[in-house]
């Protein structure tokens, strides 16, 4: 086992520099570029992100053809934070509707010839997908504003990360994903404090767990 893989192989037959390159992924990017009127190949940062797209448009879609869908655990979290981070690295590119209509069938049409089942099962794939961008964009939409709000206060005061409570009240009060946080945190060159971010939530899950104690047992005594 060489580890070489068929992607490897494909970029080496095609001519390509890497593996964003080849015929199975690079629609997507051009998909992506064409919508955002961005330019691959221009500028570095802006590759990047539609590295990001091509790569966890196609790797979304492979998983919820294996019917994983989007939740806060195991497979379904690694779903939901691919498909989020396509989605956000879409509105930096400065495209704000919704992409994954635009994408995922792209993505499809390369996929299909070797994974057919994925076209059979395609109208529960893409309402799952659209679903949950439609979810995200409005909890972005609150969020980025807070957390601007937020960093902008961290600079003036002359401080270098946002506080573990900030980032809790982000994701309690907003729902704003504490990967999302810590991801425009570095773009602005701060750092979140995340050791009190995870003291908070531990202590909101004792909380809840001792509510739901309480209540069964006030169930029980009536």
């Amino acid at each position: 086992d060489t580890g070489m893989g068929l992607e490897r192989v494909a970029y080496l037959l095609q001519g390509k520099g890497n593996l964003y390159e080849i015929d199975e992924v690079f629609p997507v990017i051009e998909k992506a570029s064409e919508v955002s009127g961005r330019t691959y190949g221009k500028d570095h940062a802006d590759d990047v992100r539609f590295r990001v797209i091509a790569d966890h448009v196609r790797s979304g879609l492979m998983l919820m053809g294996d019917g994983v869908t989007p939740g806060n655990e195991a497979r379904g979290y690694v779903l939901r934070r691919l498909l989020r981070r396509a989605v956000r690295s879409m509105r930096l590119l400065g495209f704000e509707d919704p992409a994954l209509p635009l994408l995922l069938p792209v993505s499809l049409e390369r996929m299909k010839a070797s994974y057919p089942e994925l076209e059979a099962d395609f109208p529960r794939i893409e309402q799952i997908a659209y679903a949950e961008e439609e979810a995200f964009r409005q909890t972005l939409g609150k969020g980025t504003q807070i957390f601007e709000s937020a960093a902008v206060k961290v600079k003036e005061s002359g401080g270098s990360g946002l506080s573990g409570e900030a980032a809790f009240t982000l994701h309690d009060t907003y729902g704003f994903p504490i990967d999302i946080t810590l991801e425009m945190a570095a773009e602005k060159g701060l750092s979140v404090d995340e050791e009190g971010f995870r003291s908070l939530m531990a202590e909101q899950r004792s909380r809840a767990k001792a509510d739901a104690k309480a209540k069964k047992g006030s169930h029980a005594d009536t």
